[in-house]
């Protein structure tokens, strides 16, 4: 099963797909390659290096050029594991980013070369409550600083979702502690392993 753990910033991704894995079985995988890098014995300090590599191109003007390196994980995550593998942020993330109508060609050719994820799940907050959680987590959290990071933004994901044809379901986790939101996500995973959807 490949299985994606998506959302805005602040709401508990990272948190709730290692806790999946751990629970299923699963080998986590961030969705900007840090964990293939890791797996290949790189220290952290070129880790870094190689994410500050990625992150320079996130102002670049050009939305193809920022679709083809954000994606490239995309692509080469779904082709290098094999098995039961949760996804840490996948192709919904990087649309909501740089998805417009000169990138949203380069999407189907990404999904054409990579196939599809068998389930997203789509974690959902309000901005006030992802801000109230970024600050928790660090008070000088750079995505503090940008409007687009703290904008509501699921149309744009379930519009995505939509577009590339990929099943999805949503987990709000407002007003839910993380071991709520955690129940509510394994219960979508045991549904999808019962029915296939």
């Amino acid at each position: 099963m490949k299985l994606v753990i998506e959302g805005m910033d602040g709401v508990g991704k990272s948190t709730i797909a290692k806790k999946v894995a751990k629970k299923y079985h699963m080998k986590y995988v961030d969705g900007l390659l840090k964990t293939y890098f890791e797996d290949k014995g790189f220290s952290q300090e070129e880790i870094a290096a190689i994410v500050k590599g990625v992150e320079s191109f996130y102002d670049y003007k050009d939305s193809r050029i920022r679709t083809w390196i954000m994606g490239f994980a995309n692509i080469f995550n779904l082709l290098n594991y094999q098995g039961d593998v949760v996804i840490d942020r996948h192709c919904l993330t990087t649309f909501f980013y740089n998805g417009d109508d000169q990138s949203k060609p380069l999407y189907k050719v990404m999904q054409q070369v990579a196939g599809k994820p068998d389930l997203i799940i789509i974690l959902t907050a309000t901005p006030e409550t992802r801000i109230q959680r970024l600050k928790h987590r660090d008070a000088a959290d750079r995505d503090l600083q940008e409007k687009k990071k703290l904008s509501d933004g699921y149309d744009q994901f379930i519009e995505a979702a939509n577009i590339l044809d990929v099943p999805y379901q949503l987990v709000a986790t407002d007003q839910r502690n993380e071991d709520q939101v955690f129940q509510a996500v394994c219960q979508v995973i045991d549904a999808y392993k019962k029915t296939g959807k």
